[in-house]
């Protein structure tokens, strides 16, 4: 039963996201992050569900790759999804008992203190205003087709009124600078 829940009978193992996230954890992190902890361990299958990818010396961290907007859009790095509720409709990984989050960038990670992100993202967005799409949903309420989640996108600049740490990597990601997704958005949120 690798890949599959209780909850929900898709087999996330399958999407290109999931193997995306499999291959950043396991590959870019851990090389970047060698440098704070040589040896970090990995979590256990029901530690995932928890959303513990690492224990580490700094704590449990989990990690998170960098994320389109939405289908067919590009990789980015100034905007990042979080999760307020999951696609079963149980609390998303803001609520979850890992110490850390780690998110992927261009340059590296960054690293923030889930509860103060949780606290952030409680400040910046609107849970109670749904959009009804990807695109519309800085700072307010959205929910993907046929599921239960309520996530929500922040700017990655919001993180630098929490405390956090970044970890450069020598060897950045080579991404779109600009998508087609971020200008429709700067052309279309503050009207």
């Amino acid at each position: 039963m690798v890949g599959r829940t209780i909850y929900n009978k898709m087999d996330w193992t399958k999407d290109k996201s999931w193997v995306r996230g499999q291959s950043t954890e396991h590959g870019r992190f851990l090389d970047i992050f060698s440098i704070i902890d040589p040896s970090p361990k990995a979590s256990t299958r029901e530690e995932q569900f928890e959303h513990i990818d690492f224990h580490t010396v700094i704590g449990t961290v989990d990690v998170k790759a960098i994320k389109r907007m939405s289908r067919g859009s590009q990789l980015q790095d100034e905007f990042l999804w979080v999760e307020f509720r999951n696609t079963c409709g149980r609390d998303g990984w803001l609520f979850g008992i890992q110490d850390w989050c780690a998110f992927e960038t261009r340059k590296g990670f960054t690293l923030v203190k889930t509860k103060d992100l949780l606290k952030l993202a409680n400040d910046l967005c609107d849970t109670k205003k749904f959009v009804r799409t990807a695109r519309q949903a800085l700072y307010k309420a959205y929910q993907r087709k046929h599921t239960d989640d309520v996530i929500s996108m922040i700017r990655f600049s919001d993180l630098s009124k929490i405390p956090h740490l970044t970890i450069v990597d020598p060897c950045p990601l080579e991404i779109s600078a600009r998508s087609e997704d971020q200008v429709h958005l700067d052309s279309s949120v503050f009207l």
